[in-house]
């Protein structure tokens, strides 16, 4: 099979020399045409497309070609004969006299030049838009004679300076034609073990993505999806080193919010590292589906400045190898948050987490599951029949005997049958008021939320702001607390939330945020200001260090304040 070849000459005077050298070529199919530069590359192009299987050209227009096509591209180079004919023929010119040309050229003409001593100067560009300005610069500086490529030619040409055209020879076509030969059979090797490959992929593998260390999917192949079921796959950097696990599982939505698994292998070959990503549904009978709402998505991330908060999960912690679990707390304090941060703490981001009225479990059985969901949050069950509870713990174990962890939400009145026994982890899920020192993390947190999903412009809150916050007393727990902030971010139009707007928010409410009652406020001064102070402390929980921080003063002068 011959090879199919295209030479590009970047000037005419080339032309003639390629066909006398075609004449002896056998092994190669060889079209011959003129561009330089730009007109050059747009040839390429049209080739490529057309099915050539590898360029031929010289200096700056082989490397443009290269930039823009995806075949082989062979630059002939200016061999020593080349270059020996060129200072030949100049070294006579009794005047000042350059080369100026790409490095291709430069760099060859530099080493005869310095062996053979030859007075000539050399300058090389990097950009065809360099030369002009180089030349008038080399003009005005005396220079007469300049050598180079075609474009270095045609401007001195236009100079008025005298121009010389460093020509390829016959021994710089025959090279570049051997190049051409070898890069061609190697790639054709390449492209026949590629379609091999695929062709096994095809029969042996189903839904396949493979994804380069820059993100960029280098192979895709799709039997039971139409289309990509993702548009992206989250990748981590990590797991392209040598350290990182060879196979990990992780899960996403589609588009209609349908679960996916998606199982990801490392590869690693002589280059670097690839990640071969498997695609599959998550399949859970009719009546299961209709009641189980599949969570997908990174581990959450719990604030837990507070002393409150961080005991719960210091707790979830310690009793990671048991198997129930009842969070207790307020409605708002975030315990769907609390269930997600159970699921991937025990199971470190394998398999996944469902959420389903506790009604809906009278219903489903555990057959019904799908054997990637490996947690059960059970929720709403304030809504269930207090008689139907105790039925509703009674079926546990069978889903527990598939592995399943189970996971309870309720308030702190309820009871739940059973919820007392031995082995069963109970969780109290603090209310906002009981973790305010959460506030300020919680408030940035929710404020690059919605700048980064609705585009709000509002990316910090005053301290004074804040100060109200923490004043409030938040009965709608953290979920009230970003309720006031959607509504602040979008009534907020520059960059910083003032505490005005935070006060009128808190005072739709029927609280007059950031009052004093009047009753702090009898008595002499020194009454007022350890009323305050009282005050404050009874909010931090007696806790001198930080009230004293709270109050903009050291522990010293509060506890002299706080015995005057």
């Amino acid at each position: 099979m011959r090879i199919k070849a295209l030479f590009i000459a970047p000037y005419a005077a080339m032309e003639n020399l390629i066909e006398t050298c075609r004449a002896e070529e056998k092994d190669l199919d060889l079209q011959i045409r003129v561009g330089n530069l730009q007109e050059g590359v747009a040839i390429a192009k049209q080739a490529e497309a057309e099915g050539v299987d590898v360029i031929i050209s010289r200096g700056g227009t082989a490397k443009l070609i290269g930039e823009a096509v995806d075949i082989p591209v062979v630059d002939v180079h200016v061999s020593g004969y080349d270059m020996l004919r060129v200072l030949t023929l100049a070294n006579d010119f009794p005047r000042k006299k350059a080369i100026v040309g790409f490095p291709a050229i430069t760099l060859g003409a530099k080493a005869i030049i310095d062996l053979l001593e030859i007075p000539i100067d050399i300058f090389t560009i990097h950009d065809e838009d360099e030369t002009e300005s180089l030349l008038r610069k080399l003009k005005e500086e005396g220079y007469q004679l300049i050598m180079g490529d075609v474009v270095t030619f045609e401007t001195a040409s236009r100079l008025g300076l005298v121009g010389i055209l460093i020509q390829s020879g016959r021994e710089a076509i025959f090279d570049a034609f051997q190049e051409a030969k070898t890069v061609s059979r190697w790639m054709m090797k390449n492209r026949q073990e590629i379609e091999r490959l695929k062709a096994v992929l095809q029969v042996t593998a189903g839904d396949v993505m493979v994804l380069a260390e820059n993100g960029q999917v280098v192979y895709e192949q799709w039997k039971h999806f139409d289309s990509r079921p993702v548009p992206h796959v989250g990748l981590d950097h990590h797991a392209f080193r040598e350290t990182a696990a060879v196979r990990e599982t992780s899960h996403a939505s589609d588009a209609e919010g349908r679960p996916l698994k998606i199982v990801k292998t490392r590869v690693a070959v002589e280059n670097g590292a690839y990640l071969v990503c498997e695609f599959s549904r998550v399949h859970m009978n009719s009546p299961a589906e209709a009641v189980l709402q599949v969570k997908t998505g990174t581990p959450p991330l719990i604030i837990h400045q507070s002393e409150a908060m961080d005991a719960c999960l210091s707790m979830i912690d310690r009793c990671l190898s048991a198997s129930r679990f009842v969070l207790i707390g307020p409605r708002g304090a975030g315990k769907e948050l609390i269930a997600r941060y159970i699921h991937n703490r025990k199971f470190s981001g394998e398999g996944l987490l469902a959420s389903v009225q506790a009604a809906d479990m009278l219903a489903l059985e555990p057959d019904e599951v799908d054997a990637e969901i490996k947690t059960l949050h059970i929720h709403a069950l304030d809504m269930m029949d207090s008689s139907l509870r105790a039925e509703l713990w009674r079926r546990m174990d069978a889903f527990q005997g598939k592995g399943i962890t189970l996971i309870f939400s309720m308030v702190e009145e309820q009871h739940l049958w059973g919820a007392y026994e031995d082995g069963i982890v109970r969780i109290h899920v603090p209310a906002l008021a009981e973790r305010k020192e959460d506030i300020r993390e919680l408030v940035t947190s929710f404020l690059l939320y919605f700048n980064q999903t609705q585009g709000t412009s509002a990316i910090k809150m005053t301290d004074k702001g804040l100060a109200l916050l923490m004043d409030y007393s938040w009965p709608g727990n953290v979920s009230e607390l970003r309720a006031l902030l959607q509504e602040a971010v979008l009534l907020e139009k520059g960059y910083v939330i003032e505490h005005a707007l935070v006060e009128q928010l808190l005072q739709r409410k029927g609280e007059a945020a950031g009052t004093i009652s009047g009753e702090l406020l009898n008595g002499t001064l020194e009454q007022i200001e350890k009323a305050i102070i009282e005050k404050v402390l009874e909010q931090e929980g007696f806790n001198q260090t930080k009230a004293a921080k709270r109050l903009n003063i050291n522990r010293s002068t509060l506890w002299r304040k706080l015995k005057d």
